[in-house]
């Protein structure tokens, strides 16, 4: 009979406790990240679905003053609107490059 035979039960038994808790730990971040990930595909596509109507606003403007031969109030209306959306989506590209730079 050896020194540990009698606790080798509790020696497996302590093993597989700290193997369950580095792989619940693992789990964890990598939930927490998916979760960061998936807030920021949300965010990113609400922006882009402003900057596209905010294109839109600034295509049929376009083509009424082409079409009128002047430029009228839905032109200085979809200008007003495009470049705080631009101005929005901007600062998002900034922030998400300087989380990279700072994680990676």
């Amino acid at each position: 009979m050896g020194i540990f035979e009698g606790y080798i039960g509790y020696i497996i038994a302590g093993a597989f406790g700290i193997l369950q808790a580095v792989l619940i730990a693992m789990i964890s971040r990598e939930s927490k990240k998916r979760k960061v990930d998936n807030e920021l595909r949300a965010k990113e596509s609400a922006l882009s679905m402003s900057l596209q109507s905010a294109n839109m606003s600034l295509s049929v403007a376009t083509a009424y003053a082409l079409k009128e031969g002047r430029v009228n109030g839905k032109m200085d209306a979809a200008l007003k609107r495009a470049e705080p959306t631009q101005e929005a989506y901007y600062r998002h590209i900034n922030r998400v490059a300087a989380n990279q730079i700072v994680t990676d």
